[in-house]
């Protein structure tokens, strides 16, 4: 483990971040109190995105109406 403080992360930020690429856990630092882990990204999970329902959901006319109340049609 490897823990360093955020003012000299910022001058040795490509060498935490090829620890952190051989799989060294690299912890940045406050006030003595580790607040930052990093991780390479392909061990963070991806999110899935929001556009996948696109085409597929269909939503009403009258959906941003303000009083809530439905259009009546004569």
């Amino acid at each position: 483990m490897f823990s360093v403080s955020t003012f000299k992360a910022k001058g040795i930020l490509s060498e935490l971040t090829k620890r952190a690429c051989a799989g060294e856990p690299v912890f940045i630092e406050r006030y003595g109190k580790p607040v930052v882990a990093l991780v390479p990204a392909a061990s963070v999970r991806r999110f899935k995105r929001i556009g996948i329902l696109a085409g597929k959901l269909i939503l009403p006319d009258d959906l941003d109406r303000i009083d809530g109340t439905p259009e009546r049609s004569s």
